[in-house]
């Protein structure tokens, strides 16, 4: 069977760069990244996209964009994590994401959302001429390092900050970015921990000691996987909520477990 190849591209202000970089590359589909929020120089990268989507088109290469939420932190890795997640169920073999065109910061968020999945990430290494690229030599993969993988406790615990589902599947919904499912942006959040023992022992149907609640999250509060808030209610006790990187621990670890071959 013929390999599918999928590359999802950061968008800078040049589009001749991207090109060169993208066409270095075997690619049925291309998704183009831009910012939702406005920042400086998003309306010269939507001029870029357009062109950009004129030529793959013409092509006849599938396209398709998205936008992500680049003044959230750590947002665009649970997105970038989703999306990944979401072509390999959409049957694309071989996932690559460019950062060619990005800014610095959003640089980042990419690395660390391909380290997580172990998905493959490269930069241009373009020609040039004065301060314009001509050309390019190749694309350099950058090597990414190893996250750590949730336990199943771990998994079990941040399973509490979703609403009820039938299908893990319904985590990936193809029709729906990130941001409109409802799953992944509508999630509970816990006013104490006495909350958050009561919700894993009715999901254990067993007792719960607070010693073993404590020791969970100072566990994934080191991988950063939860956040915690002073509860203005109780200086005692903290809310507890999943951060946008324990999101993306989760969604691995859910496509590790169920859907990986």
């Amino acid at each position: 069977m013929t390999e599918k190849y999928c590359q999802i591209i950061l968008v800078g202000h040049t589009a001749s760069k991207l090109i060169f970089s993208i066409d270095k590359e075997i690619v049925h589909k291309v998704i183009f990244i831009i910012e939702r929020q406005p920042l400086p120089g998003t309306l010269e990268a939507i001029k870029v996209l357009d062109k950009l989507n004129k030529y793959y088109k013409e092509r006849r290469i599938e396209v398709k964009n998205e936008k992500f939420d680049f003044h959230i932190q750590t947002k665009p890795i649970a997105e970038l994590i989703h999306l990944i997640y979401q072509q390999k169920l959409n049957g694309f073999d071989n996932i690559t994401a460019n950062i060619s065109g990005g800014l610095r910061y959003m640089d980042i968020w990419f690395y660390i959302a391909c380290s997580i999945t172990n998905t493959r990430i490269i930069h241009g290494d373009f020609i040039y001429e004065k301060n314009e690229e001509v050309g390019i030599y190749s694309n350099v993969e950058l090597t990414t390092v190893p996250f750590p993988s949730l336990t199943d406790k771990q998994f079990e615990f941040l399973e509490l900050f979703f609403h009820d589902y039938q299908d893990y599947i319904e985590f990936f919904q193809p029709k729906l970015s990130f941001n409109e499912n409802e799953l992944l942006t509508n999630r509970k959040k816990y006013v104490s921990l006495e909350d958050v023992k009561e919700a894993l022992e009715i999901k254990r149907k067993t007792t719960v000691s607070r010693g073993a609640i404590n020791g969970f999250i100072q566990k994934l509060e080191k991988i950063s996987a939860i956040n915690l808030y002073p509860n203005p209610e109780d200086n005692k006790e903290r809310s507890i909520e999943i951060s946008y990187l324990g999101i993306g621990y989760f969604l691995q670890n859910v496509y590790k477990i169920n859907y990986s071959i």
